[in-house]
C-alpha cells in the first residue's frame, strides 16, 4: 500500500504491507527537495522506488536503524543511485542487518545491506538546515531532524502516540521521555512523526505522552508497593495484552512498557540487537 499527501513542500508517503486487502502496520517516508527521511519497510520498497522515479530523489536520511524506517535503502541507492545516510551507530547495523524475528519479517520483510554514510552535526536540504539531535530510548542510534528557524521537527519513532501502551523488548521508557523533553525544549511548532504525521498542537502532544507516561508510572508503582506483581500490574492498568503480543512473541507487549517504567525493563536479546 502507497497513499500520499502533500502539506507545503513536504510530501507524506505511507506505506504498508497488505494481508487481504488490509494494511499490517503503517509507516511514513517523507520528501522535501531531493531527500527522503527514511525510507519505509522492506515489502514496500518496490512501491517507494515507483514513486520516487523521476521525482529527483537523490538521497536518504534515516532516522533510525529499524527496518520500517530504513528498508527501502538498498532499492534506492542500486537504481537510483541514492546516497544513503545514517547516525553513526546506525552505519554498521544497515551495512550488515541482522536476521529479524519471524512476526518482524511477515510485517515488514527482511532488509538487504547498504552502505550508508555517518550523519554530520547538522543536515542541508535547499534553503533547510536540520540539526541532528539524538533522542535515544525507542532504539540506541535515533535522532531527529530540526530546522530552528522553522521550528520544523522529523521526529522519526520518538511520539508514535501520545497514549502508546506497548513496548519492544529493548526500549527503554525514561530514556524515551527524557528524549521526548529535549525536543519539547526546542518548543518546535511543526512535528512530524513517522506514525501520526503531521501533529496538531505539537508542543501539546508531547506533553501529553510525557504526561501520560509518567502517571502510568506512579499508578505502577503504588500498585506494586501494594504487593501486586508488575505482569498483573499491566493488566490492571492496560488492560489484557492483545494480538500484537501473541503475534510477537511478547517481543511487543503492554507488560514490557511497565517493566520499563518500573525500572526493570525486559532483557534485550543480545544477539539481536548486538548483530
Amino acid at each position: 500500500m502507497l497513499h500520499v499527501s502533500t502539506r507545503g513542500e513536504i510530501t507524506r508517503v505511507e506505506l504498508a504491507r497488505t494481508l487481504l486487502g488490509r494494511s499490517l502496520y503503517a509507516v511514513s517516508a517523507f520528501a522535501l527537495g531531493d531527500t527522503l527521511i527514511d525510507s519505509g519497510c522492506p515489502a514496500t520498497s518496490r512501491e517507494l522506488l515507483g514513486w520516487a522515479r523521476g521525482r529527483g530523489i537523490r538521497r536518504v536520511v534515516n532516522t533510525h536503524y529499524h527496518e520500517d524506517h530504513s528498508g527501502g535503502d538498498a532499492l534506492l541507492a542500486r537504481e537510483l543511485g541514492a546516497e544513503i545516510l545514517a547516525p553513526a551507530d546506525t552505519v554498521p547495523r544497515l551495512a550488515a542487518f541482522y536476521r529479524l524475528p519471524l512476526y518482524r519479517r511477515l510485517t515488514w520483510g527482511q532488509p538487504t545491506n547498504v552502505a550508508a554514510c555517518p550523519l554530520a552535526d547538522v543536515v542541508a536540504v535547499g534553503p533547510y538546515r536540520f540539526e541532528v539531535i539524538p533522542t535515544p530510548g525507542h532504539s540506541p542510534d535515533h535522532v531527529c531532524l530540526f530546522d530552528r528557524d522553522r521550528g520544523l521537527l522529523f521526529s522519526g519513532d520518538l511520539y508514535i502516540s501520545a497514549r502508546a501502551r506497548y513496548l519492544r523488548r529493548g526500549e527503554d521508557a525514561w530514556t524515551i521521555i527524557a528524549s521526548l523533553r529535549r525536543v519539547r525544549a526546542l518548543e518546535p511548532r511543526v512535528v512530524i512523526c513517522s506514525h501520526a504525521g503531521f501533529l496538531e498542537r505539537p508542543l501539546a502532544a508531547l506533553d501529553a505522552k510525557i504526561a501520560y507516561w509518567e502517571n502510568l508510572a506512579e499508578r505502577a508503582r503504588a500498585l506494586v508497593d501494594n504487593g501486586l506483581a508488575p505482569p498483573d500490574v499491566a493488566a490492571r492498568l492496560l488492560g489484557p495484552e492483545g494480538f500484537l503480543t501473541a503475534f510477537s512473541g511478547g517481543d511487543f507487549s503492554k507488560r514490557n512498557l511497565v517493566l520499563s517504567l518500573l525500572g526493570g525493563a525486559a532483557p534485550v536479546a543480545t544477539a539481536k540487537l548486538s548483530a
